[in-house]
């Protein structure tokens, strides 16, 4: 596996120059915008902040023209996103209940303290157990289309990705912006290309970060439609071992109540839950993690602690 870091978001404080930098890196530059979707050939600010050749791979726009031309496939592609939503549905239904269940316990004044931290274990537990359900029902539905459907025996798609891997082979490293991690998704596993960025540096922030980790977790904590738990949404392209991204963390997380910081981090672990503000980030070297930045982590405490050495 090759060099990873994952990054705060980008717009008012950028670091991607640094990163390459550091790295020495320096290009051409393979770039994902795809979950900017229709802003996708917006590249201006990061061609002139990075100061590097760039190839805007434009998989947003190349994947829906594969899909108009292959009018069965994209069909096939909305039935399955469909049963999707209807999983997410009733993992969502049934998350709800349990996270309150848990947070009911910490809320639960009582005696006998030592059986009290026995129940929410075991609670934390089921929450756990319903998130590997989701797992396995969602993995089920996408290997059943791609059984089915074999994307990469399609000619328009083979013949895309034909192309994404030339362009790709002829950069030093993939740089994969933000956006709508669902879209990223979509595109990268459509078209098959987790080996082919896997095979170069990469380096990756907001959503983008989302999607190199194992799992893509989604968050808000005070949403506008109103409160909304941690869920999982998918499995990620999985280069980020051991971490789950947590971009724009100060806004979307009341970091300051140490309940739901201490059931977040307690939930994912023995993954690390990386706080990715603005001006930090995560580097991995194939063994190891090292902060960049000011960065911290949701700990199982309650504490959103800084990151001061690598793990």
């Amino acid at each position: 596996m090759s060099f990873v870091a994952l990054l705060g978001p980008q717009r008012h404080q950028p670091i991607v120059r640094r990163v390459l930098d550091e790295q020495g890196l320096d290009g051409p530059l393979a770039v994902v915008t795809g979950g900017w979707e229709e802003r996708e050939g917006e590249l201006h600010e990061l061609e002139v902040h990075v100061e590097r050749p760039t190839v805007n791979l434009r998989l947003a726009q190349r994947l829906q023209s594969v899909l108009a031309i292959d009018e069965a496939f994209a069909q096939a592609l909305v039935d399955r996103n469909d049963r999707l939503r209807t999983a997410q549905r009733f993992y969502r239904r049934r998350l709800a209940s349990l996270l309150e269940s848990v947070r009911d316990l910490y809320a639960l004044p009582v005696p006998r303290s030592e059986l009290l931290v026995a129940e929410r274990d075991d609670a934390l537990r089921a929450v756990g157990a319903l998130d590997a359900h989701y797992l396995r029902q969602i993995r089920g539905i996408h290997e059943a289309f791609l059984d089915l459907w074999e994307p990469r025996s399609r000619p328009a798609v083979a013949e895309l990705r034909e192309h994404i891997a030339a362009e790709v082979g002829d950069c030093e490293a993939v740089l994969i912006a933000g956006g709508h991690v669902g879209s990223l998704l979509d595109q990268v596993s459509l078209l098959d290309l987790r080996a082919l960025f896997a095979a170069k540096p990469i380096v990756a922030w907001s959503a983008g970060a989302m999607l190199c980790c194992e799992h893509i977790v989604l968050f808000h904590d005070s949403p506008p439609q109103g409160p909304s738990d941690p869920e999982l949404y998918d499995d990620g392209l999985g280069v980020a071992p051991g971490v789950v991204a947590l971009p724009h963390a100060s806004l979307r997380l009341r970091l300051d109540d140490t309940l739901r910081v201490e059931m977040f981090a307690r939930r994912f672990a023995p993954r690390v839950c990386l706080a990715l503000d603005a001006g930090c980030g995560a580097r991995w070297d194939g063994s190891r993690w090292e902060p960049i930045g000011p960065l911290r982590c949701l700990a199982v405490d309650g504490r959103v602690a800084p990151v001061e050495a690598a793990w």
